[in-house]
């Protein structure tokens, strides 16, 4: 089918992102939150900083943009169910992973003035933590997995769309809990019916070098994303997925299409700090 789209003359990869764009205008409608969407595009109005690597502009323009804003009213819908069970005073956030800045640029826009104390943003990549400086954000460079916050104490700590990252994120996710930042986490990541391993630059033949950024190791389903956060000291308390096509009526046929292509869609789970089963386990590494 892709030769003969060829063939007559048909660009595969811009009527792929056309149709994509048609699904998840009709999703983010269908999940209620199109509103929101609409007020985080007034807050930030360009998202080609969100990545490292930047977007090609005219792809930014047909498919990124649509993609990018309808995750992040998912993820911001998300932070403010959290933040709403806070007591009403200036709130602190740390955001691991953030890779522009654009997050904490949301909640200065959208909670009243004087309810946020701090965000502080979190990454490996010095050209994050750079661009995130250069518009007045707080930010430190630091792998995820040697982070120490032990002196910091935070109202919430967000991790999104950065696990899947990660090498190790188990212990990630045990030393968050021992060093005792925040009692709520929330995060996102991939969903996928079925776990699996990503690591697609080894699948693929070459031998170009990848950043972190660019890598996906482990893609886990929902129940194993939760047994995980539970074994490091996590409990779920709440989750959530967001689907990037309609489930509605003939919507559904788009999903063999984004799972092929792309991802369905993304879990959030809400989790609260809790260690009791963690602690069971008694060979969990020491810093060195």
């Amino acid at each position: 089918m892709k030769r003969l789209l060829k063939a007559i003359g048909i660009d595969t990869r811009r009527l792929t992102h056309a149709v994509f764009a048609f699904s998840i205008e009709r999703a983010v409608r269908e999940q209620k939150l199109g509103d929101l969407r609409d007020r985080l595009r007034a807050i930030v109005p360009d998202l080609t900083d969100q990545f490292s690597q930047g977007f090609d502009r005219r792809e930014y323009d047909r498919f990124w943009e649509r993609k990018l804003r309808g995750v992040h009213a998912f993820q911001v819908a998300r932070m403010l169910e959290a933040i709403g069970g806070i007591a009403e005073r200036p709130i602190s956030v740390a955001d691991i992973g953030d890779s522009s800045g654009n997050h904490a640029a949301y909640l200065r826009g959208i909670l009243p003035d004087g309810s946020l104390a701090r965000v502080l943003s979190v990454n490996l990549d010095p050209v994050a933590v750079q661009k995130i400086r250069a518009k007045g954000g707080e930010a430190v460079q630091a792998r995820a997995e040697e982070l120490s916050l032990a002196s910091n104490r935070f109202d919430l700590v967000v991790v999104f769309e950065m696990l899947e990252h990660l090498t190790d994120p188990t212990i990630f996710l045990r030393r968050l809990a021992e060093a005792g930042v925040a009692e709520k986490l929330l995060i996102t990541v991939p969903f996928v019916r079925s776990s699996r391993m990503g690591l697609d630059f080894i699948r693929n033949p070459g031998d170009m070098r990848v950043s972190a950024e660019a890598v996906h190791v482990f893609e886990l389903s929902p129940g194993d994303w939760t047994l995980l956060c539970r074994f490091a000291g996590w409990e779920a308390t709440s989750h959530a997925i967001y689907f990037q096509y309609p489930r509605r009526a003939l919507g559904r046929i788009l999903a063999p299409l984004w799972r092929r292509l792309d991802y369905e869609g993304f879990l959030a789970l809400s989790l609260r700090r809790d260690m009791t089963v963690s602690n069971r386990y008694l060979s969990w590494p020491t810093r060195a």
